[in-house]
């Protein structure tokens, strides 16, 4: 995805994990905007330290009461 994407404000950015929502319905059962918001990155060091590495993020899903119709896959880079 951005292996011919480079630019000086990037450098070398890769894909570290991928959240697909599936609708049952090909119009889709929830609006994007809600599903989005289930998914939260956090940093877990100091917020006056500048984080460095993957490792300084959580990833936080809500897998909770899913909208009908409406399921999460999680695949990890």
């Amino acid at each position: 995805m951005f292996e011919h994407d480079r630019s000086a404000s990037r450098g070398e950015m890769s894909c570290r994990g991928l959240y697909m929502f599936r609708h049952d319905n090909p119009l889709g059962n929830a609006p994007a905007h809600r599903l989005f918001e289930r998914v939260k990155i956090k940093k877990n060091i100091p917020e006056a330290q500048p984080p460095r590495a993957l490792g300084e993020y959580d990833v936080i899903v809500d897998r909770e009461a899913l909208p009908a119709g409406v399921t999460l896959e999680v695949r990890a880079a």
